[in-house]
């Protein structure tokens, strides 16, 4: 569905107008890394779309970097985005100071320590999804695996039944992927009830999970949180739990059954993994980022107004050949470059150490037990954008 174009705001000059639809754009149903890399030459650094609305769009890693750490300027907060008003989602829809209380609240699960303690659960996990499709010499990934190896290990440590996944799965989707806002708004509307739900039972049962130590913390100095900040804060970990992941790991194996010689050297060097995990995730970013400009002002020749919005494409940053060396070679020794497929800064994802080792454990076990696979002759893969983007499906056949 194409967008419907906005009136242009007076401020936006006609050199700094370029129509690109995250949502619907042609660019992002066929390999969306490469394809939509036009927009480093064809479009300024920073540009306004006319498409949802109308807002800006920043392309380039370091104008990327720039504006991120400004948070004078470019904050996170809904009141100067109307894009963000519904649903809220915290802490990264908070400036700080408020972004670093909230964040600290999550920070301890998500620890290098906590999740070194996860690890042998998710090797297991990881290990039986495999070992239950290697027998039928394929698969289809995104179902039998994406959807659910993440999500699961997410499910667990909140401690949600597992029996939810797939409605989660499908809210979630069409809140950060579907074209029509209304009906983004009504899929995030679904989960903010869903997580109230959840509140309310642990209210009762005093657990030890995620949610119910969200539930217990307190701020500004010892207030529990709203009912609106928790419902922000439960939100935010459902739709970084349910999705990020698995369109990543979804990218990932793409790539590599489509490069079945990157895919040897993992398979005759496993001890290499950790270090390709960077450079796969370098070139396949999955999420984009939000700001709204707090005041009038001019940055980088550009001049904003208050209220307006800004959309990153972190998907393309690893991409930036102002940014990083030769980026379309794809190098499993290459020193980690820039690519921010986690965001940066304050707003860094505060699940990313376990994203990062998510990823590489599931590479570990799938290399020990497939080791070669492709893609049926003939498949063409679709993908698709907006705020996540991914494959929609990713068949995979292997040698019986």
């Amino acid at each position: 569905m194409a967008s419907q174009l906005s009136s242009l705001p007076l401020h936006v000059p006609a050199n700094l107008i370029y129509d690109f639809d995250i949502y619907s754009a042609p660019e992002l149903k066929r390999d969306p890394h490469a394809s939509v890399l036009h927009l480093h030459t064809d479009a300024p650094p920073i540009f306004y779309t006319r498409c949802n609305g109308g807002h800006w769009i920043v392309t380039r890693a370091a104008e990327a970097l720039d504006v991120l750490r400004q948070t004078d300027k470019f904050s996170s907060q809904p009141e100067y985005n109307s894009g963000l008003r519904k649903p809220w989602t915290l802490p990264n829809q908070a400036d700080p100071p408020a972004h670093t209380e909230y964040r600290q609240i999550i920070n301890p699960a998500f620890s290098p320590a906590s999740v070194a303690k996860m690890e042998s659960d998710i090797r297991s996990f990881a290990r039986e999804l495999i070992e239950a499709v290697v027998p039928a010499g394929g698969c289809e990934f995104v179902e039998d695996i994406a959807k659910i190896f993440p999500v699961n290990i997410f499910l667990r440590l909140v401690n949600a039944p597992l029996t939810d996944r797939k409605k989660l799965v499908e809210w979630t989707e069409t809140a950060v992927r579907h074209p029509d806002e209304a009906i983004r708004t009504n899929a995030g509307i679904a989960l903010g009830e869903y997580v109230m739900n959840v509140f309310a039972e642990r209210r009762a049962s005093h657990g030890d999970d995620l949610f119910s130590h969200v539930l217990a913390a307190r701020v500004d100095g010892g207030r529990p949180l709203t009912e609106a900040e928790l419902q922000a804060m439960g939100l935010l970990l459902l739709l970084g739990g349910l999705d990020t992941v698995s369109s990543m790991l979804s990218f990932i194996i793409l790539y590599l059954a489509r490069n079945p010689d990157q895919y040897r050297k993992l398979v005759e060097k496993p001890a290499s993994i950790q270090q390709a995990v960077e450079e796969l995730m370098r070139i396949h970013g999955v999420a984009l980022m939000q700001r709204g400009a707090t005041h009038d002002f001019e940055h980088a020749g550009v001049r904003f107004r208050k209220g307006d919005r800004l959309y990153f494409l972190p998907q393309i940053y690893g991409l930036d050949d102002r940014s990083v060396s030769d980026p379309l070679r794809v190098d499993f020794n290459r020193e980690i470059a820039l690519h921010l497929a986690f965001g940066a800064g304050r707003h860094r994802c505060v699940g990313s150490h376990l994203a990062r080792v998510e990823i590489r454990v599931f590479l570990e076990e799938w290399v020990r037990q497939v080791p070669s696979f492709a893609l049926p002759p003939g498949t063409d893969i679709v993908t698709c954008g907006g705020n996540v983007w991914s494959p929609l499906s990713v068949p995979l056949i292997w040698p019986a």
